[in-house]
């Protein structure tokens, strides 16, 4: 399945596409209906927002072989 999304500036495009590919069940033409961006950051994110190395070595058990 193949989705064409046109952007809301260009609704004649998505009217011609539309009845170009009236007859394939694969294509659907679909107008672009996203106002504005999504992605609206209001403040900064810190560049790293890992608490704690997550590269530790496992704990050994205490004790060894001769215990």
């Amino acid at each position: 399945m193949y989705y064409v999304i046109i952007s809301r500036q260009c609704a004649n495009m998505q009217r011609e596409l539309a009845s170009a590919f009236q007859g394939r069940k694969d294509i659907t033409v679909i107008l672009d209906r996203r106002y504005g961006e999504r992605r609206v950051d209001r403040e900064p994110t810190p560049r790293n927002r890992r608490r704690k190395d997550r590269r530790q070595s496992p704990a050994l058990p205490s004790g060894g072989a001769d215990s």
